[in-house]
C-alpha cells in the first residue's frame, strides 16, 4: 500500500478543488493499491492530516517531516502537478529519500515530487520547528534561482547529501511544463511539474484542460 499525500495551506491560490483533481488524477494512473491524504488546515475531499504550524506558503511543506505524519512508503506531489500517465514507476523507487531534481539546475533538488520509503530524516523538521523564523528569513535573503524556500531549506539540513528521482526512473517520465511541455506533451511523459504563476489553471493548452479535470 502507497500512499500519496498532497499538502493544502489556506490564504493561497489553492483550493480544496485541487486536491479532488491530483486525487483523480491519481486514482486514474496508480495501479498499485495506494491511500491519498492531504495535510492541510482547512476541509478537504479525502484523508486529512492537520497542519499544526501556521508556517506559510510552501513552508507548510516541512511538516512532511513531523514525526507520525509519514511511516510508511509514501510519494508527495505538489497540487499543480498534472499527472498525463502511468504512476507506478514512482512508487517502488530504491531510495529512502529522494527529491526531483531542479529542471532549470540538476546539481540541486526540487521539491515538487518526494519520496519517502518510510519515515523521514528526523532532523529536518526539528532543525526547522526550533527557529522556523530564522530559516525562512535566512532562506529568503539567500534566495537565488533554485535556491530558495523549503527545497533549499531541506537540502541543506540532510547536508546537501540527497538521492535524485530522476536517477531511478525512465528519462522524461517527469517534465517541467515551462521547459519541455509548451508545445504538447513529449512522448514518455506521465507527469508534468508547474511552477513560478504558471499553473494548470492559468494555462490555456486543450490537453491540459483535459487532464486537469
Amino acid at each position: 500500500m502507497i500512499t500519496v499525500l498532497c499538502v493544502l495551506k489556506s490564504g493561497g491560490i489553492y483550493r480544496p478543488e485541487w486536491v479532488r483533481k491530483l486525487r483523480d488524477a491519481v486514482a486514474r494512473h496508480m495501479s498499485v493499491p495506494h491511500r491519498f491524504a492531504c495535510l492541510s488546515d482547512v476541509d478537504v475531499p479525502c484523508e486529512r492530516i492537520p497542519i499544526l504550524h501556521k508556517w506559510p506558503g510552501w513552508w507548510s511543506k516541512l511538516e512532511l517531516f513531523r514525526p507520525g505524519v509519514i511511516t510508511s512508503p509514501t510519494l508527495y506531489l505538489d497540487l499543480d502537478t498534472l499527472i498525463v500517465g502511468a504512476l507506478d514507476a514512482l512508487t517502488a523507487l530504491p531510495c529512502e529519500f529522494a527529491m526531483m531534481r531542479n529542471f532549470h539546475q540538476p546539481h540541486m533538488p526540487g521539491s515538487s515530487i518526494m519520496w519517502f520509503a518510510q519515515e523521514p530524516p528526523a532532523d529536518v523538521y526539528a532543525i526547522f520547528a526550533e527557529r522556523p523564523d530564522y530559516h525562512m528569513e535566512h532562506h529568503a535573503t539567500m534566495r537565488r534561482g533554485p535556491y530558495c524556500g523549503d527545497q533549499a531549506f531541506i537540502w541543506e539540513a540532510l547536508k546537501r547529501e540527497v538521492d535524485f528521482i530522476d536517477d531511478h526512473i525512465p528519462p522524461g517520465l517527469v517534465r517541467s511544463y515551462r521547459k519541455h511541455c509548451r508545445a504538447g506533451v513529449p512522448a514518455g511523459t506521465a507527469v508534468i511539474a508547474f511552477g513560478g504563476n504558471v499553473k494548470p489553471s492559468t494555462v490555456r493548452d486543450p490537453w491540459v484542460s483535459h487532464a486537469w479535470i
